[in-house]
């Protein structure tokens, strides 16, 4: 049995606390738009804070400022204790050891999510595996302990703080660009006269590539509330750095080209 605290109550949130349910598990949650508990209850209630809050794009960069704030409120009622944040938001790698750095005397951990729009509540307890990120080698055990009780099976890697961040961010562009290449590949098809769909699964039977993100539908390139965010983040982040993206610039410079609803745009969030 744990105490569970979830800062944040939409998809992701959601997501936490289905797979834990049960088990005995007491979960709290606090969402700024939605009548629960407060912010300091589900802090003070809780041994696991697990932080699902959105993160937008700006300016093209990364949007921490509403996770700025309520780590912010969390770390006064954390420090000192026993308690850990664990980070589920995804954010670009150093973010997670700069809040360490921030705030000393609270423990953190970046747990990312694999989830989907779709299906994020069969994703998150039937899922390909699971990340922890922490530098300290207590607090990771602790949190593997945790979902080692609830997922006894399901495969865990533990990490420090910026590898897993970097874990979430490669899985999102690589499956990003994948749609892109899918995309070319089915245009390159019709003016050839052939059948991207027999094309395709031929190609797939070779087990290096697999299926997913191959589907080329009438909606062409990628959308929704992860892709496009995290993309032009990881984008902000190579050019803070001086380094060359040059292959996910035009991956997001074709998907701007084909992709006529671009749905990330009536996020509010999202909103650059």
């Amino acid at each position: 049995m744990a105490k569970l605290g979830i800062i944040g109550f939409g998809i992701v949130g959601k997501a936490v606390e289905y797979g834990f349910r049960g088990s005995g598990n007491i979960i709290t949650a606090y969402d700024k738009y939605k009548d629960l508990a407060t912010l300091q209850t589900v802090v003070t209630s809780s041994e696991f804070i697990f932080v699902c809050l959105p993160t937008p794009y700006k300016n093209e960069r990364i949007d921490l400022s509403i996770m700025d704030e309520n780590i912010e409120q969390a770390a006064k009622f954390a420090s000192g204790t026993d308690k850990i944040i664990i980070i589920k938001s995804t954010v670009v790698p150093g973010v997670t050891r700069a809040y360490v750095k921030k705030y000393p005397g609270v423990k953190f951990c970046f747990n990312p999510e694999f989830l989907t729009e779709a299906n994020f509540l069969e994703d998150f307890v039937k899922g390909d595996r699971i990340v922890i990120g922490a530098d300290d080698d207590k607090v990771s055990l602790r949190v593997t302990d945790l979902y080692r009780e609830r997922f006894p099976l399901m495969p865990l890697y533990r990490t420090d703080l910026t590898t897993a961040e970097m874990v979430k961010y490669m899985a999102n562009c690589y499956l990003a660009t994948k749609v892109i290449f899918a995309n070319e590949i089915f245009e390159l098809c019709e003016k050839l006269g052939i059948k991207y769909e027999e094309v395709k699964s031929m190609v797939v039977a070779d087990k290096r590539i697999g299926n997913t993100h191959l589907d080329v539908t009438t909606v062409k390139g990628f959308g929704g509330k992860c892709f496009p965010k995290d993309m032009v983040a990881l984008m902000g982040l190579y050019r803070e750095l001086g380094l060359d993206c040059s292959l996910m610039e035009a991956a997001w410079k074709k998907n701007l080209r084909i992709r006529k609803i671009k749905d990330w745009e009536e996020i509010p969030f999202v909103k650059t």
